[in-house]
Parts: C-alpha cells; structure tokens; sequence
C-alpha cells in the first residue's frame, strides 16, 4: 500500500505542466514571430541553451504539448506568446500570465487529468485536490 508515491499537484505543476507551457511559448515565439533562440530566451526570461532544449524536446513534455494545443488553455498561452513578442509585458506579468494559465487548468480540470495519468492510485480514492481554491 505505501509503496505508491503520491505527488501533490504542486509537484506536478513543476515538472510536468510548466515545462510543457514554456516549451509551446518557445515554439510559437519562434514559429509564428521567427524570434532568434536568443530573442526568445529573452522574452521568458530563461537561458538561450534551455530554449534550444524546449526545441529538441529535452525540456517539456511532448505529449502534454500536443494535448494542450487541443484544448482552450492553447489560446491563453498563445496570447501570452503574442504579448511577449510584442515586448508589451514586463517580466512579473509574463509570470503573472504564466500561473493565471495555470489556475485556468486547475479550474477547468486539466491539471486533474494530468495528475492522475502520474499518479493513479488518486482516481481509486475521487481525488479533488486539483479542483478545490
């Protein structure tokens, strides 16, 4: 019975959900901006070599990627995108912008479904916690 890992959503929200946005940022920046690595970079505020890794699929999950680009969230984080290239956010707004689409996945129950593709044993118990403030 204990031998499960349990993961608060926090934990997923930081390996899982936040390098998939950066790492679709990153690809609209450049697709859709033609922005430079180094340009884009700039714009979230992270290093040239971790965009290159975005690109190359070291960093960010592809298949998280290819979901969220399904679903209305992909709207949020490409106005983001369009925001950044326009060089019409500040820094503390870009992150702002970041954690309001990630509450907006916690709402809708995105970040639910991803929490419990990690962490199965939490749909046996009907968890919630993603769900609740």
């Amino acid at each position: 019975m204990w031998d499960r890992v349990l993961k608060p959503p926090c934990e997923i929200v930081v390996k899982k959900v936040l390098p998939a946005i950066r790492a679709l940022l990153v690809k609209d920046l450049i697709d859709r901006y033609n922005l430079s690595q180094k340009q884009a970079a700039q714009g979230l505020g992270v290093t040239q070599a971790a965009v290159s890794q975005y690109l190359s699929s070291i960093r960010g999950d592809e298949k998280l990627e290819r979901e969220l680009e399904k679903l209305e969230i992909f709207g949020e984080i490409q106005g983001l995108s369009d925001r950044i290239a326009a060089e019409g956010s500040g820094k503390s707004q870009i992150i702002s912008d970041i954690c309001d689409i990630c509450d907006s996945m916690r709402k809708e129950g995105t970040l639910c479904k991803i929490h419990f593709d990690d962490t199965p044993i939490l749909s046996e118990e009907e968890c919630e916690v993603c769900l609740k403030s």
